[in-house]
């Protein structure tokens, strides 16, 4: 997606932004991927536990979609990035405000240095900014 969307802004070949946005589209609907309205790994169902590569996809996904919202405009990509901001802020947070792996806030719910960055990339990526 984000490969994509940087080819659109190199090129400005509009087949770019728009396989950008089907895989977007494609992410944002899937229910394996979004449960709830809320961006879900695999290993964040029942007690699986996250390797380091998913711990970090979620952020990396959001600024990426962050990065097409900017590009397309769609108010339907800033609405599910607040909804991720939202859903961090609100139910991800231990008493120590770290950030961790389960973005619905379901446990177990480690939290490391790769799960506060992913979930950063979360609050970062709304606008206007909290």
């Amino acid at each position: 997606m984000g490969a994509f969307t940087q080819l659109w802004r190199t090129t400005g070949e509009s087949r770019y932004l728009d396989t950008a946005r089907r895989l977007a589209d494609a992410a944002v609907s899937s229910p394996p991927l979004t449960r709830d309205g809320v961006l879900t790994e695999s290993c964040d169902v029942g007690t699986a536990s996250c390797d380091d590569n998913q711990k970090q996809f979620k952020g990396i996904f959001v600024r990426h979609l962050a990065d097409l919202a900017d590009a397309t405009g769609s108010a339907a990509y800033r609405a599910y990035l607040a909804r991720q901001a939202d859903s961090v802020w609100d139910r991800d947070r231990d008493s120590l405000n770290r950030l961790g792996q389960r973005w619905a806030g379901t446990a177990p719910d480690p939290a490391d240095w790769r799960t506060q960055a992913s979930a950063l990339e979360a609050l970062t990526a709304v606008e206007p900014p909290r």
